[in-house]
């Protein structure tokens, strides 16, 4: 079997399952989902806090438009109340 075949065989077989795709932002332009959640919607994680820090808050205004128009039908975000970073944890503001 070559390395096309098994490919082939592989995207037939996952063209009539079911299954939760998990990628960046990055990696999601061009696709189209019928539902779609955005997590991590907190201030320092999304904006990332070296884009609000090196005032690039425009890449990452791009990178969320990027996400929330994969959606077709559906669209979530979520965030969390609290977080443990490096042993602290830290209040979140969504």
């Amino acid at each position: 079997m070559t390395l096309h075949d098994f490919l082939e065989k592989k995207t037939k077989k996952n063209e009539n399952q079911n299954e939760v795709q998990l990628m960046t932002l990055h990696s999601s332009k061009g696709l189209e989902f019928s539902s779609v959640f955005i997590i991590g919607m907190s201030e320092g994680i999304l904006p990332n806090i070296k884009s609000i820090i090196n005032n690039n808050i425009e890449e990452e205004r791009r990178l969320a438009y990027v996400g929330m128009t994969r959606a077709k039908k559906e669209l979530f975000f979520t965030y969390c109340q609290t977080r443990i970073q490096y042993g602290q944890i830290l209040n979140m503001v969504p």
